[in-house]
């Protein structure tokens, strides 16, 4: 069986931290890795998280995985164990990816996973600013005695352990103010039919990168690297929260328009109204001389500007 170099790696939402009590993947050719975790994790749904060298570099895909964690938020334990795509995976892989910068072939090396209140369990694959869903797993309620959880200190309540209002303030506001937001994390993923292009005279897209709420991300570029975008088509995809353009004159100066971060409740809110029978552009649109910039939400004649950006956020790019 062909092996690979990869790293598993785990995530949580920024606002729902958790901590890993044991999780592993089995591996295709009767090994194993540990899932590692951080003492908290809250670095951001489908981000990377802690990553631990194990065993040998090249290793087997995972044909099945089992974790157990903390939700400090919910003040519960979950637990999951479930057979991985390893069909999925084996074609991701023997596919790989490509280097935008360069055009030189790559490979995914990580394999990411993210717990979510609720029980809620997404792994993704990540390679080289492109990141694709792979599975989305339903765990259970459990019960872990707290001197197997926390052996350092085996008088610690859980109520006193799991409170991290000092650690991270941020969720416990949240918390007050929205409650625990179940059903959110299908929400993001659900996926409309979009692309995003620029209209900007005497120049051309080369690349785009996405970032979905979903946890996935897509990096658009032509093979042929110094060369402009050929293909965009509209493909499903989930709403994105950050969107980055390079776009570049007839003198090859190249110039960088990005969204850091979306409006939540204003990109949704597009998206979610949209006729869902025809296909959504996000347009960048101003002059040559850069002057009178938008973004425009377009579906068939109908064009709605994106208000809750920084239109200003724009820089050249230094090759």
């Amino acid at each position: 069986m062909k092996k690979y170099e990869w790293l598993p790696t785990a995530n949580a939402p920024e606002l729902y931290p958790t901590r890993i009590h044991e999780g592993f993947f089995y591996l295709e050719d009767g090994g194993m890795v540990y899932i590692p975790t951080a003492a908290i994790n809250h670095n951001g749904w489908g981000n990377s998280g802690s990553l631990h060298s194990q065993g040998k570099d090249f290793k087997a895909l995972p044909v099945k995985m089992d974790i157990t964690w903390a939700s400090f938020i919910e003040n519960k334990f979950y637990t999951g164990s479930w057979d991985m795509p390893i069909d999925t995976l084996k074609k991701l892989f023997e596919k790989g990816t490509i280097d935008w910068r360069t055009g030189k072939a790559l490979n995914y090396t990580e394999i990411r996973v993210s717990c979510a209140p609720g029980g809620i369990v997404v792994v993704w694959v990540y390679g080289d600013d492109q990141q694709i869903e792979v599975a989305r797993f339903q765990a259970k309620e459990t019960h872990v005695d707290m001197k197997d959880f926390v052996p350092g200190n085996p008088t610690i309540t859980q109520q006193e352990y799991f409170d991290k209002s000092e650690s991270v303030p941020e969720a416990y506001e949240n918390l007050k103010k929205n409650g625990i937001q179940y059903d959110i994390w299908d929400v993001y993923r659900k996926k409309y039919t979009w692309r995003a292009k620029t209209e900007i005279e005497g120049h051309h897209l080369m690349n785009v990168l996405f970032k979905m709420f979903n946890g996935e991300e897509e990096t658009i570029f032509n093979k042929k690297i110094t060369e402009p975008i050929q293909e965009n088509p509209f493909k499903p995809r989930a709403v994105p929260r950050h969107l980055n353009f390079t776009f570049e004159d007839n003198k090859k100066r190249q110039m960088v328009f990005e969204i850091e971060a979306f409006d939540e409740e204003e990109i949704m809110g597009l998206f979610e109204h949209a006729d869902p029978n025809k296909p959504i552009e996000i347009v960048l649109r101003m002059n040559k001389d850069f002057t009178n910039r938008s973004l425009i939400f377009k579906q068939g004649e109908t064009e709605i500007p994106i208000k809750k950006i920084d239109l200003d956020n724009m820089w050249e790019y230094e090759q």
